[in-house]
């Protein structure tokens, strides 16, 4: 499964990536509904990604949290432990206030069992709005931004921890905010951002003086984000 696949993320305010087993339990001892998602990296783990977006997306009282294996790998058998339920991938498990109370495996995951498990477990009336705003949050960049734009971050200190976080977001992010975040840098590969080449293009392109200066393009950003903020 490509990166690219799995970035098809539709639920991004109650989005949790997870990768150790300390995130595991702060989100599970913090909300009263939870999907967890364990992704492996066939095109099997894809199609469920799909089907389980499609099936949740209405249920904005239940957080989502994604586990990527073997980044995940923590995280993953962390959840083992704690249920009781064998890795499989990809898997769902549905969480009550911390607790297990279903889940499917690997080609299990199809539109009618997830139905059905919803329908069992879940509350008929939608509960309240589940917000994960630490990961919708777009401050860290603008603070990125920001910093570079007044002079306290030289531009290749800048480059590189601004493409390193959207490299590590890319596979999750929503496609309007990506697209916002990576329109700062030339990039031709799209969802598979890799830091080193794209500060390799734009030293390239500053360089033959193709590209328009970094810090006008910062600060064009910076009004984009603030009038995202204002809608």
């Amino acid at each position: 499964m490509t990166t690219e696949a799995m970035a098809r993320t539709t639920l991004a305010e109650r989005f949790f990536p997870l990768a150790q087993a300390a995130e595991l339990d702060r989100l599970l001892d913090t909300v009263e509904w939870c999907a967890i998602f364990k992704a492996g990296t066939s095109d099997q783990t894809f199609d469920a990604w799909l089907l389980v977006q499609k099936a949740f997306e209405p249920r904005v009282d239940v957080a989502v949290g994604l586990i990527q294996i073997p980044s995940g790998r923590a995280a993953s058998d962390h959840v083992a432990a704690r249920t009781g339920i064998a890795h499989k991938s990809p898997q769902l498990v549905l969480f009550h206030r911390g607790r297990a109370v279903a889940h499917l495996d690997e080609r299990a995951i199809q539109p009618e069992p997830i139905r059905v498990l919803m329908q069992e477990h879940l509350p008929s009336v939608t509960g309240a709005r589940v917000v994960n705003e630490q990961v919708v949050s777009l401050a860290p960049y603008h603070a990125l931004l920001g910093d570079f734009t007044e002079g306290r971050l030289p531009a290749e200190r800048f480059q590189w921890a601004y493409l390193e976080r959207l490299e590590r977001e890319s596979t999750w992010r929503d496609d309007e905010t990506f697209d916002l975040l990576n329109g700062l840098f030339e990039n031709p590969w799209g969802r598979e951002v890799r830091a080193a080449r794209l500060v390799a293009r734009e030293f390239q392109g500053q360089l033959a003086g193709q590209i328009e200066p970094l810090k006008d393009r910062a600060l064009n950003l910076i009004g984009r984000i603030q009038a995202r903020k204002a809608r």
